[in-house]
């Protein structure tokens, strides 16, 4: 008999989960917070071993099927998941585009050009392609789609990333051009040699066919169409399906790398400089575009200038500037560098591509990483300004309430010198 309650008080207790089913939740965790790096390295691992597959010209025509086709994919539903009213507000944001795209154009290519002269000055043995690839790759403009999906994933201002992507690439039809040619005065990194002047109709029309017109396109049918195209981009999960056709550029970018013998070509030293470098520019134009946006000052020893109040820029306006400012492009990098270089070997431009193709990966790498402490940053942020607007109003509603006591109380004399007689 004594040993029932004991049963019945065993029964009623929640079993414990088992190591598998710990290890089960644990894994399935990670793989929805990681998966796109996941993907990553699976899109490159399969591109190293059959780069024919996807590389331009090859069996898939990915030239026209995946250069073309992704890029329409992910801009035409980026206007599809974008409110017209909040499109149209960001474009005339030009304080925010300024910013940008100087730290895009100007910061950036500068940045690297001092050093790849510091490089040239120490001595260091590295390849002369990888020095002018270096130079290429931080002339090119923004990238035109993983940063609207970073800065999205991220809860940042994605209508202001969509805008910059556009943007950027318009301007870097010119820019980036212009860049490259600044820089190849200098012989000490570009060696003397004829370049093919870019043809920009061409890449205007290019990037209006893949670029504008489907942004385009999706606001429209956003603004005809809102509730239905809510609805569908709940059930089909438009997000992943924009992370997909991202990685699907990746891979076809890097079939190109491996089949053009790019990675051959370049010495163990080459590859660990190329890597060590982009990476360091990556996070050092991260911090730039934070240290920027939300320009820190010291409160407890200085008061804050109202023009530094009035400069910072929110939380999701500074995930956006990061991932735009520091961000390059390889859709529109890799076919610039075919036409400047339309007169050199298919494997030379492989070769000047690599820095380019090597920070597009790392770029992917570490944003998705940052996707995670930027989304908390932001809700972090959120919640202490919600914190502040709960006290603002607290004490506005506490004003409002004790003014007519105030009045009331004055008004009372007045009150009883009207009452009848009889009362008195």
């Amino acid at each position: 008999m004594p040993n029932k309650p004991q049963q019945a008080l065993s029964l009623t207790e929640p079993s414990q989960p088992s190591i598998w089913q710990r290890f089960a939740k644990t894994g399935t965790r990670l793989f929805k917070q990681y998966w796109f790096l996941l993907g990553l390295g699976i899109v490159i691992g399969i591109a190293w071993a059959f780069p024919q597959v996807g590389k331009s010209h090859g069996a898939i025509e990915a030239q026209y099927t995946v250069k073309w086709g992704a890029v329409i994919v992910i801009f035409l539903l980026s206007g599809l998941g974008l409110e017209v009213r909040v499109m149209l507000h960001t474009i005339l944001r030009y304080r925010l585009h300024l910013v940008v795209q100087t730290i895009s154009f100007v910061l950036m290519p500068f940045i690297m050009y001092g050093i790849v002269r510091f490089l040239l000055a120490v001595g260091s043995n590295l390849d002369q392609t990888v020095y002018q690839g270096f130079m290429i790759a931080m002339s090119t403009s923004t990238t035109v789609s993983s940063n609207a999906v970073m800065t999205r994933n991220a809860g940042g201002n994605d209508s202001a990333a969509l805008v910059n992507a556009a943007l950027g690439n318009v301007l870097g039809i010119f820019i980036s051009p212009a860049l490259i040619t600044v820089f190849g005065n200098d012989s000490l990194v570009f060696t003397p040699g004829a370049r093919g002047r870019p043809d920009y109709l061409n890449v205007l029309k290019n990037l209006g066919l893949t670029v504008l017109l489907p942004l385009v396109v999706g606001q429209v049918i956003r603004f005809f169409f809102p509730k239905k195209v809510k609805y569908l981009a709940e059930k089909l999960h438009f997000s992943i399906i924009n992370s997909l056709a991202l990685l699907v550029m990746v891979w076809s970018v890097f079939c190109d790398g491996v089949a053009s013998d790019a990675f051959h070509k370049m010495s163990g030293l080459d590859i660990v400089a190329i890597i060590g470098v982009d990476l360091f520019m990556y996070l050092l134009g991260s911090a730039l575009c934070f240290l920027v946006a939300r320009v820190p000052w010291p409160t407890q020893l200085v008061p804050e200038p109202t023009i530094v109040t009035k400069w910072r820029f929110s939380t999701k306006d500074t995930v956006a500037i990061m991932y735009c400012g520091a961000t390059k492009t390889v859709s529109m990098g890799i076919p610039l560098i075919n036409v400047m270089y339309a007169d050199q070997s298919y494997g030379t431009v492989g070769v000047l591509s690599l820095p380019l193709l090597l920070y597009h990966i790392l770029q992917l790498f570490v944003g998705n990483f940052q996707v995670p402490i930027l989304k908390r940053y932001i809700s972090r942020s959120l919640e202490e300004e919600g914190v502040e607007n709960d006290e603002i109003e607290s004490t506005r509603t506490i004003e409002r309430s004790s003014l007519p006591t105030i009045v009331t109380n004055r008004r009372r004399p007045t009150a009883t010198k009207h009452e009848p007689p009889s009362v008195q």
